[in-house]
């Protein structure tokens, strides 16, 4: 009973029992790991993985089980494509899922690592599945290519848990932000300036 009551929060509330398991004593945290590693992560790694498979008008989702590797080709043209790699840890879904570059193409480096910590900080902190943190890192993509302006203070199109896009604007610099994210801004730095110009918001 005790395993099944485990197994279905860490299949539905994983960011809840990482928190437990990281805030527990080391030597329940090493218990925990190990019993997941052996008896829990191949029945959740199999799960998620066989729902990963999937294509979107642009983006094609591969997985290969046997390695625990998602793989997500976004099509940008006929000649150009980018690539993510997600690698599941043995002690899926404890452990950090490992994201990596492909290939990566019209976009820089920062807006590539942006990207990637999103898509991390969403798996891990966010009860996201697979599925949905590739929906998010491709709505981003997509929102990018057709103009979008990302907010200055996150660098990201699309807000990771509300999935707004930058909406209010600056009256001087025209840079546009998340309303969550200026409103952190204003009650972090107890002004009301815009955080790229300074001037009154």
């Amino acid at each position: 009973m005790a395993v099944m009551v485990y197994s279905s929060a860490l299949r539905h509330l994983p960011a809840v029992v990482r928190r437990w398991c990281n805030n527990a004593d080391k030597r329940t945290a090493s218990l925990v790991e190990k019993f997941t590693s052996r008896c829990v992560s191949p029945v959740l790694c199999t799960l998620d993985l066989q729902f990963c498979s999937k294509t979107w008008d642009n983006m094609t989702v591969r997985v290969r089980p046997t390695a625990r590797e998602v793989i997500a080709t976004y099509k940008l043209n006929e000649e150009g494509s980018m690539e993510l790699i997600m690698q599941l840890p043995a002690n899926y879904p404890l452990g950090n899922i490992v994201v990596e570059t492909g290939r990566k193409v019209g976009v820089t480096a920062s807006q590539w690592r942006s990207w990637i910590l999103q898509l991390q900080t969403f798996l891990m902190q966010q009860n996201g599945s697979i599925l949905d943190g590739l929906s998010l890192w491709k709505r981003n993509v997509d929102k990018r290519f057709e103009g979008i302006e990302e907010c200055c203070i996150c660098y990201y199109v699309l807000h990771g848990s509300n999935y707004q896009l930058p909406k209010l604007s600056c009256r001087t610099c025209r840079k546009k932000f998340h309303a969550h994210c200026l409103y952190k801004w204003f009650s972090t730095s107890n002004n009301s300036t815009c955080p790229f110009c300074r001037n009154l918001f």
